[in-house]
């Protein structure tokens, strides 16, 4: 933006001494005065206009700059909401953005790292230490490792992640305009579908009245294809919730068409998706291992999940489908 303070002084100076100059001059009676003295005021003046050109000019192309910048975070909004797909955001049932990432680094993550240690997640895909890629990534590499993103995305998407740094945007003299901020009201109007996941994986899950199972020694739970209207996408177990006792034995049967886990959670929280230590995991702790169309996984219901959580309750899930959630309720 152009510096209103510097150009009022530049125009000051530049009265004051184009002032004094015709003050000479018009004190001269010689021709020959005159006419040196109305060249030096001419000099005068060009000299003293050209920084106030320069000052004009530089506040151009910041404005220029800055705009190029709110531009590049607008595209780079897109194609982070096209790609982070794999439980990258929640959205809370007053509509607030909840715990954004990109390839698993936190915001404060990523404000914390160097331009260059941003491009190079962005470019290679690089994702949090501790945190596994899932085997589709969420956000695609560069096309030099096999992805769709052309250089300019990826200077998108450093763009759009970068406004979420106050710090960097005051540096660059960007305006204070946080991406992220429009996110919820961009999945509303360009991405029902991934508004209504984000929405549904932060809020409170009710799984309803269990199904009476306890009296079964054996249980056995059908993984499917997702029917129309259903928001367990591309697939559902069978049962929203289901009551068995300690010492059941629960298998679980992939009829859906493609490959999925079954995996206890951490906690009560079905927005907050943590396999739970010493419980159930078709996938063995890792995304390598998946229950293939027509696999199934078994699991014997020990005293330790009762004991999990105090409602006795421990939800499960898929780890490369966040949409799809149940519970098993355990009675003793």
């Amino acid at each position: 933006m152009v510096n209103i303070g510097q150009v009022v002084v530049g125009i000051i100076i530049l009265l004051v001494v184009v002032g004094g100059l015709l003050y000479i001059f018009y004190s001269r009676s010689n021709a020959v005065e005159k006419t040196g003295y109305g060249a030096l005021i001419m000099l005068a003046l060009i000299s003293m206009m050209i920084p106030i050109f320069w000052i004009a000019e530089g506040g151009q192309e910041a404005s220029a700059q800055s705009s190029q910048f709110e531009l590049g975070v607008q595209r780079g909004l897109a194609l982070y909401a096209q790609y982070c797909t794999n439980n990258c955001y929640q959205i809370s049932k007053d509509g607030k953005l909840l715990n954004p990432t990109y390839n698993g680094y936190t915001i404060d993550q990523l404000n914390q790292l160097s331009d260059e240690q941003l491009m190079r997640i962005i470019a290679a895909g690089i994702y949090a230490p501790g945190v596994t890629p899932p085997p589709i990534r969420s956000l695609v590499d560069d096309t030099a490792y096999g992805g769709p993103l052309s250089t300019m995305d990826e200077q998108y998407l450093f763009d759009f992640l970068r406004s979420a740094d106050p710090e960097y945007l005051k540096s660059n003299g960007y305006p204070l305009h946080n991406g992220f901020d429009d996110l919820v009201s961009y999945l509303q109007n360009n991405d029902t579908t991934a508004y209504n996941a984000a929405l549904a994986a932060g809020s409170p899950t009710d799984f309803g009245t269990p199904v009476n199972m306890s009296n079964q020694k054996s249980v056995t739970i059908e993984i499917l294809n997702s029917a129309p209207g259903q928001t367990c996408d591309p697939a559902c177990f069978q049962y929203k919730n289901v009551e068995v006792k300690v010492g059941t034995t629960i298998t679980w049967i992939n009829k859906s068409s493609t490959p999925h886990t079954v995996t206890a959670a951490q906690g009560e929280s079905a927005s907050v998706e943590t396999p739970a230590s010493g419980s159930f995991d078709s996938s063995n702790g890792t995304l390598t291992k998946l229950l293939q169309p027509g696999q199934s996984y078994t699991y014997t219901i020990t005293q330790a999940d009762y004991n999990l959580n105090s409602n006795h309750e421990i939800m499960y899930y898929c780890k490369i489908h966040p949409m799809m959630v149940a519970a098993l309720t355990i009675v003793q």
